[in-house]
């Protein structure tokens, strides 16, 4: 797991977030799974999702042993304030980097900009083509999630209007 841990681009994560977070802004990567990276996992999503997106201790599981996976895990003092999971998408033919999920607990501060810019910069090193995501327009405390990936560059390729998931790639 994480094999991606050792790259030297992750230390630009903590550059970009020390002046946001301050000096004890630390980037974990887990290289096994335990109840406490379990704990660390519900504690941020339980913050950042209501409870109907919210994973299971299994689908986590199924999900770290997926091809290429990245799981991340962002502390400040010691404390989990935000994590970054995904892998290859597996049903495609194309190199293409699924996030699955990215959740800080600090909303509006650009904790999560920072983090996705430099795993962009990452997933184009690794050869990927493209980063795809799945979301919502807008969550439940009404932050427009679809705005905040089309900023970043990320267009739409799919609208499932019955579910009102919205499936979008960003080209790298």
């Amino acid at each position: 797991m994480n094999r991606a841990r050792n790259d030297p681009i992750w230390k630009r994560i903590r550059t970009v977030l020390v002046p946001i977070m301050g000096e004890g802004v630390e980037i974990f990567f887990p290289e096994t799974w335990s109840e406490r990276y379990l704990s660390w996992y519900k504690e941020i999503e339980m913050n950042a999702f209501r409870p109907a997106l919210t994973y299971s201790r299994e689908e986590i599981e199924e999900r770290l042993e997926k091809e290429s996976v990245l799981m991340m895990f962002i502390l400040n003092a010691g404390v989990p304030e935000g994590l970054v999971l995904g892998y290859r998408l597996e049903a495609s033919t194309d190199d293409i980097f699924y996030l699955d999920t990215i959740a800080v607990k600090q909303k509006g501060r650009g904790i999560g900009k920072a983090i996705l810019n430099v795993m962009f910069e990452w997933a184009k090193k690794m050869g990927f083509s493209s980063v795809q995501l799945d979301t919502e327009q807008e969550n439940e405390i009404g932050i427009l999630l679809c705005n905040f990936y089309q900023k970043l560059g990320f267009k739409i390729i799919y609208t499932d209007e019955e579910t009102g998931n919205i499936t979008m790639e960003l080209t790298l």
